[in-house]
């Protein structure tokens, strides 16, 4: 059961209604996940908090509660959802170390892709497209286990053959549609045809300011700009996402600048993790540069008003540039999202080759031994991170541990983030 706020409303083709904004509150075990599609950001009530937000949403009123509404995260309209959610959480129970449902689910749609950028973790692009029916009961299996968002991937998922029919379904099923980009194909008929679909946001992938920096990485330079020149035009929510990379750090600045320039609301930056189109060892960041880019990122936030995110991958970093953890935090994989390939096989992370084949998402979800594996990270993976006052806020990356070695639970040796 999902309790929607009254903001939820919708168009007569059963696409959410852009002028209003769409807040998801569900149920966890003895917890809330409140979801804002507008500011995508999700929000987490248990203990104190949650016994906080009952009492507002009772009549009463508190400091914290006055801040969570200025932040956005409920509104006045929403106390009656809130009761319900709190009632219905005290019955819920999510597998051990995650939630009930994923809040979002990645989906590979295809492998096609005409950039074969070196950088890819695909490696060599073949044209293997997700089945439609088997998407439609992945579709129908998120809505049934309120997942807040589908998140639509590739290879370039713009060259996906049924994607106006997926992006119409995911928003009549009540959830949240975006898409990760190369702008490859892209133009002002085919982005409108999208947002009438109910498409809510774009990433675009990008890794320098220039087409010489973004080269030594990707391809398309040039489509890139161009996505980002409609989406300004556009009333669409859309950012860049960036691969911090050794070749392009000191860019990163000027990065930024080209985002404002385009109005981006955010800049996600994402860990550069193993492929096989180049040298790990000569691109990814050492323990200097990483401590460089945190120093970076404060600089910006404290400077700009465009948001700086980081990938689930860079809960180290996260964890370091805020000095603390949560249970928001950490690697996500199995805990707060899925992945599904376009071979129809589920991952706990796009970047991991640990697949398998379920009758459904809920099956994955709730028996999966590989899923199990990553929820107990926390209690067996080995040092440095078993030491760490970060850990669970963190795990690590699995991703980048199982690129150098075979050891599942292994400790990230390199990390400059490790306490004490």
């Amino acid at each position: 059961m999902v309790s929607w706020s009254l903001s939820n409303r919708r168009s007569t083709n059963g696409a959410m209604n852009k002028q209003t904004a769409l807040r998801i509150i569900r149920a966890e075990e003895n917890a809330l996940l409140i979801w804002n599609a507008e500011q995508a950001r999700t929000a987490f009530f248990s203990g104190k908090e949650l016994s906080l937000l009952e009492m507002w949403a009772r009549g009463g009123n508190n400091p914290f509660i006055e801040r969570v509404m200025e932040l956005g995260i409920v509104g006045n309209g929403d106390k009656h959802a809130v009761v319900e959610a709190i009632a219905l959480s005290r019955s819920r129970v999510a597998p051990p170390f995650s939630f009930c449902a994923p809040e979002s689910l990645h989906i590979e749609l295809t492998e096609a892709c005409p950039l074969n950028c070196s950088q890819c973790y695909k490696g060599q692009a073949r044209h293997q497209e997700l089945d439609v029916a088997l998407l439609s009961s992945v579709i129908q299996d998120a809505a049934q286990m309120q997942v807040f968002q589908i998140a639509l991937g590739g290879g370039e998922p713009l060259l996906y053959s049924g994607l106006h029919q997926l992006i119409e379904e995911i928003s009549t099923c009540a959830m949240v549609a975006t898409i990760t980009t190369s702008g490859y194909s892209l133009d002002r008929q085919l982005l409108d045809s999208l947002v009438s679909c109910g498409l809510r946001h774009v990433q675009v992938s990008l890794n320098g300011s220039s087409k010489e920096i973004d080269s030594r990485s990707r391809g398309g330079y040039e489509h890139a700009l161009f996505a980002l020149a409609l989406l300004k035009d556009s009333q669409l929510s859309f950012g860049i996402n960036w691969v911090a990379r050794r070749d392009n750090l000191d860019d990163f600045p000027k990065l930024l600048q080209l985002a404002e320039s385009f109005r981006v609301g955010n800049v996600n930056i994402l860990r550069y993790k193993h492929s096989s189109g180049e040298a790990y060892e000569e691109n990814y960041l050492l323990p200097k540069d990483e401590l460089r880019l945190a120093k970076m990122i404060r600089s910006a936030r404290s400077a700009r008003k465009l948001r700086i995110r980081l990938d689930s991958a860079y809960a180290s970093l996260l964890c370091y540039l805020n000095n603390q953890t949560s249970y928001m935090s950490g690697c996500g994989a199995g805990r707060r999202f899925l992945a599904l390939d376009s071979q129809g096989y589920y991952r706990p992370c796009s970047h991991v080759n640990i697949r398998e084949k379920a009758n459904s998402l809920f099956e994955t979800w709730y028996q999966s031994g590989h899923l199990n594996r990553f929820r107990t990270i926390g209690e067996n993976v080995n040092a440095p991170c078993a030491g760490c006052d970060f850990l669970h806020g963190c795990y690590g990356c699995r991703a980048l541990v199982l690129g150098q070695c075979a050891c599942f639970f292994e400790g990230h040796a390199g990390c400059p983030f490790r306490t004490p």
